[in-house]
């Protein structure tokens, strides 16, 4: 128990300090218990809100999809009033507000009340916060990058009140849940991997050395799995530098950890960041090392999720290249999910991206560089506009 308390304080503390430390915007949050919030349909958007449908042809042409999906599923339907409750993993995460407050838009959308708790990173808290929404009476839970084990208690009551618990957004979550939705972590490390080794590659000399900076987190491992996959098949790149940043210690582990490591090895040419908070970090550590210079006079870092925070670091130099998946486009998945479910007693889909008519697998991967960044306030376009899919979906479905 002390080591969860000491992981949670520090991960609390590095919260606070990424705040401190990124000349971004503030810290997003979310209230313990209350109604969603957060408007659709603006173009600029702030930090932790997530993606939200945009307007003119692309917007179109994913609502005339969604209309299309309805007339798939069946006949309209009248769906039910709910409440679903929200469990964050750690309000202040860019990541995590994001989630939350898509799942706010999208409950929203269907005509449904959201209560939303903290659960402050640890699982004694996502344990009273499930049980709390149970006690309150929800019809559904949703978990946001929690895993099923640290909230077996929550799932054992919930099925015996027959109220469905799923989890959204996060990838490589073990299976457990009544429905678990989130993108292919294996494949946005693959993405990635092929995007930084042909450059690797090209750089003179027999070894190109690298740093690897993993996090203890199913999803982080699996991201850099495909790299290490991808060197075993080659000869040229090395990691020289492998670490398992400290979650407990996160902001002054990295700093430190980084900078240790350029001292030690000043030729590194990559320091791959499989958690996105650390990337943060670990750019704006190698750019103050190697001021006014660029790769490969200077390491490239590259790092997961094209938040608007990891953007305006990209647009300053700090970060080179990000694997960008619309992670949030989940959520969507299982609000369709529940809403089938309370509709129609469709049981849930069990694939982690299940494919849907007309757009297939609602996921968009590809890699970002500061080249090709969305206008400020902006975030990087998926292939389909997601909520625009679904808003249309459920609007001929159910009325709405």
């Amino acid at each position: 128990m002390r080591g969860l308390a000491h992981w949670r304080r520090g991960l609390l503390l590095a919260v606070a300090a990424l705040c401190a430390v990124t000349l971004l915007a503030a810290c997003g949050s979310s209230s313990d218990d209350g109604d969603g919030g957060g408007s659709g349909g603006s173009s600029t958007q702030t930090k932790g809100e997530g993606i939200r449908a945009g307007s003119g042809s692309a917007a179109d042409r994913a609502a005339e999809a969604g209309a299309q999906a309805a007339r798939e599923t069946g006949e309209p339907v009248e769906l039910p009033q709910k409440t679903i409750g929200i469990v964050n993993f750690l309000n202040g995460i860019e990541s995590s507000d994001r989630l939350v407050s898509t799942n706010e838009l999208a409950a929203r959308m269907l005509g449904w009340r959201t209560l939303t708790c903290d659960g402050r990173g640890t699982p004694t808290q996502f344990v009273a916060c499930g049980n709390q929404m149970l006690d309150r009476g929800v019809d559904g839970i949703v978990m946001i990058a929690i895993e099923p084990g640290q909230v077996q208690q929550v799932l054992t009551k919930a099925r015996a009140a027959g109220v469905p618990v799923i989890q959204t957004g996060g990838g490589a979550v073990p299976d457990g849940y009544d429905g678990n939705y989130g993108p292919d972590e294996y494949k946005a490390g693959e993405v990635l991997t092929e995007a930084l080794l042909p450059r690797l590659d090209a750089l003179p000399g027999d070894e190109v050395p690298i740093a690897v900076h993993d996090f203890p987190a199913g999803w982080a491992r699996t991201r850099t799995d495909a790299l290490r996959d991808a060197l075993r098949s080659q000869s040229k790149v090395k990691i020289t530098a492998d670490t398992v940043t400290d979650g407990a210690n996160l902001v002054p582990f990295t700093r430190k950890t980084v900078a240790d490591q350029i001292t030690q090895n000043p030729d590194l040419k990559t320091f791959w960041v499989s958690f996105d908070t650390a990337g943060q970090v670990t750019g704006q550590v190698v750019t103050s090392r190697y001021k006014g210079r660029a790769f490969p006079d200077r390491p490239l870092v590259v790092t997961f999720h094209a938040d608007l925070g990891t953007i305006e670091l990209m647009r300053k130099g700090d970060i080179d290249m990000t694997s960008e998946v619309n992670y949030d486009a989940g959520v969507w998945i299982g609000a369709d999910n529940l809403a089938e479910f309370f509709a129609r007693r469709t049981p849930m889909m069990q694939e982690n991206q299940p494919t849907y008519p007309v757009i297939g697998d609602p996921f968009t991967y590809r890699v970002v560089t500061k080249d090709e960044l969305p206008p400020r306030g902006e975030y990087v376009a998926p292939a389909w506009d997601i909520p625009a899919y679904f808003e249309a979906k459920w609007r001929a479905e159910f009325g709405l």
